[in-house]
């Protein structure tokens, strides 16, 4: 028996990769452990013929010879199938083991004949790709299948762990007949009533980590009601909230809390941290279960873990400019209009007896000179209210004003003497470096 499955709670990536696995080897079974979350069991309502699953309790796990597994390496996450590692253990040649998967690898990992692990943000895009390389044809419920695998594992392309590769796959499948009306149908269901309450109930737990370089936030929650999709109210919760990264910790009446985190690009390694509390996942997605312990001690644990994994924020200090070109107010505009051009630069500080006392920027120049105005000073057009900011301010209040402000260059001044000049440019190259925490 050929057997495909993947681990438990079968969510959109697992069962559309089983899918696409299942054309790659045809007369296959899909097992999986009983369990789908909320969105995948809908959808399995309306597509459960179309898309055939098996529970693998109710087959006959000694006739596998052929094991492939898929958005999962973890062989604690693999319970429902152990009866064949534990053969494969005691006799490699009855069963071969393959691996499909985009997950960091752990110590846990499954031993397998063949691997094919690439850091993408979801295992779908690794079979669409396969698919198109052999020239399979997909019709358009396959197409919608896998956009629905690819979608909610990359957070439509949102998450850390989305990459070009993936949005070379949703485009192919787009042009295959995919359905983006049922995508939002079933990325994103409506909550039930005790979700709605839950969220509500979530988005004033919320609190703020100490700035990290992203805002971070922390959602503890007790819990006697359990609703049918803590992933659900989670990222529902995330998209509302202003945050980069997100852990909601719900303490249910069992003992155990779940702990859902959700995370925008190169903001933070969220697989990594929850795999610290016993979880897993991706960079921009991830959960674990703690069992008995106090939501405050979870809490604190997660505080901990957030203090290893991520970097203190950056300050004004290590992204400025420094020295710092000035001029003078009487300096002409035209004498000031080939310094910028020799140096580079779209403004500068104006300094009057070591003082800031204005700002210039290139465009004023150019407007003056457009006006027959070139010959005048600097002081005659230069801005004299100017934003400034301390050398040891946090970069994200440095970013907030300059955002607030349209502000393209921020004076750094220490005490009055000024030090460095924070730039669009710096910032830009702070935004758009791969910077993970």
């Amino acid at each position: 028996m050929k057997l495909i499955t993947s681990h438990e709670s079968t969510d959109f990536d697992a069962l559309a990769s089983c899918v696409g696995l299942q054309k790659l080897f045809p007369d296959s079974v899909i097992g999986v452990s009983g369990g789908f979350s909320p969105n995948v069991h809908q959808y399995l309502a309306i597509h459960g013929d179309r898309f055939r699953t098996q529970r693998c309790q109710d087959l006959d796990l000694s006739q596998v010879d052929l094991l492939i597994v898929t958005d999962v390496r973890r062989r604690s996450r693999l319970t429902h199938v152990e009866p064949v590692f534990e053969r494969a253990a005691r006799n490699p040649r009855s069963v071969r083991i393959l691996v499909w998967d985009h997950h960091p690898s752990t110590a846990d990992d499954v031993h397998a004949d063949e691997e094919h692990v690439q850091p993408v943000g979801s295992v779908t895009t690794l079979i669409v790709e396969e698919l198109r390389a052999r020239g399979a044809e997909i019709d358009r419920e396959e197409a919608t299948l896998f956009s629905l695998g690819i979608h909610e594992d990359t957070g439509s392309l949102a998450y850390a762990r989305s990459s070009s590769r993936d949005a070379t796959a949703l485009a192919w499948l787009m042009g295959q007949g995919a359905q983006l009306g049922l995508l939002q149908r079933f990325l994103r269901p409506r909550l039930d009533a005790v979700e709605r309450d839950l969220l509500v109930r979530l988005l004033g737990a919320v609190h703020d980590l100490p700035r990290f370089g992203a805002s971070i936030g922390i959602a503890p929650l007790e819990t006697a009601e359990v609703p049918p999709s803590l992933a659900d109210v989670s990222a529902e919760a995330f998209r509302l909230l202003p945050h980069d990264a997100l852990f909601c910790a719900y303490r249910l009446p069992n003992g155990k809390t779940h702990v859902i985190g959700r995370a925008q690009a190169s903001a933070v390694p969220v697989g990594a941290i929850l795999q610290e509390l016993g979880g897993g996942g991706h960079a921009g997605a991830g959960s674990a279960v703690v069992r008995d312990a106090p939501l405050d001690q979870v809490v604190g644990l997660l505080h901990a873990v957030v203090e290893r994994r991520c970097r203190r924020p950056q300050v004004v200090r290590e992204l400025m400019s420094s020295p710092v070109r000035t001029v003078t107010p009487e300096m002409p505009l035209s004498e000031l209009a080939h310094s910028l051009e020799e140096w580079g630069h779209t403004g500068a500080p104006v300094i009057r007896d070591g003082k800031l006392v204005g700002m210039i920027s290139r465009r004023d120049v150019e407007r003056a000179q457009r006006e027959g105005r070139g010959s005048l000073a600097v002081s005659s057009c230069m801005a004299h209210q100017v934003r400034t900011v301390g050398p040891d301010a946090p970069l994200p209040e440095a970013l907030d004003q300059m955002q607030a402000y349209n502000i393209g260059r921020l004076p750094v001044l220490d005490g009055a003497r000024i030090i460095g000049i924070l730039s669009r440019e710096d910032v830009l190259g702070y935004l758009y470096e791969e910077s993970p925490c």
